[in-house]
């Protein structure tokens, strides 16, 4: 990765977190992007500050729902919060420790896609729509963000499916449909 595409997503990624935008690239497929470089002097743990404090705590608010205040301070919070997450996947030592096994992890969670797995289509309602309009919008399409699946998603959708030639222009939103969508908004 060219180094004005790094700073670029660690822009990009920064302000998803400060700012409560919607993330839509994947660490998993693009191992170089992470949160923030992590620190080689060592780990982050209660008692660190900074501008990777901050990202840490916007990270954990989004993936775990912690609702820290993400102030840049590594706190009892935050190293609670820490250790929520650690006690979610079992590969992780549980110690409240921001490690770099931590951080890969983290990252990854963070950068998953949004969108939803179900197949949707006029009448479906709900926060898989709200995803799938979201998604939409950050593609220019300008559909109403209701979580409802009505004529103007329709219309976006069959716009986006007959950009593609793999993709069949019918107005629903399916495993290939998924596909591409994630693969348009992660370029």
């Amino acid at each position: 990765m060219k180094k004005w595409k790094s700073v670029s997503v660690a822009a990009i990624a920064s302000a998803a977190l400060l700012f409560g935008a919607p993330a839509v690239i994947h660490a998993a497929d693009s191992p170089q992007v992470m949160l923030f470089k992590y620190p080689s002097k060592g780990l982050i743990k209660e008692g660190a500050r900074g501008h990777e404090v901050q990202v840490l705590q916007g990270a954990l608010n989004k993936v775990i729902k912690s609702n820290l205040s993400p102030d840049g301070v590594y706190g009892p919070k935050t190293s609670q919060a820490v250790l929520a997450y650690q006690k979610s996947k079992s590969f992780l030592a549980n110690d409240g420790i921001y490690g770099p096994r931590t951080h890969k992890a983290l990252t990854e969670d963070y950068f998953k896609s949004d969108l939803p797995n179900e197949i949707l289509k006029p009448g479906s309602k709900g926060q898989g729509v709200l995803a799938l309009q979201r998604a939409l919008n950050d593609l220019s399409y300008n559909v109403k963000e209701d979580g409802i699946y009505g004529t103007q998603t329709k219309e976006a959708v069959i716009k986006f499916q007959k950009r593609f030639s793999s993709l069949t222009a019918d107005g629903i939103y399916g495993p290939k449909t998924k596909d591409v969508l994630e693969k348009v908004l992660n370029d």
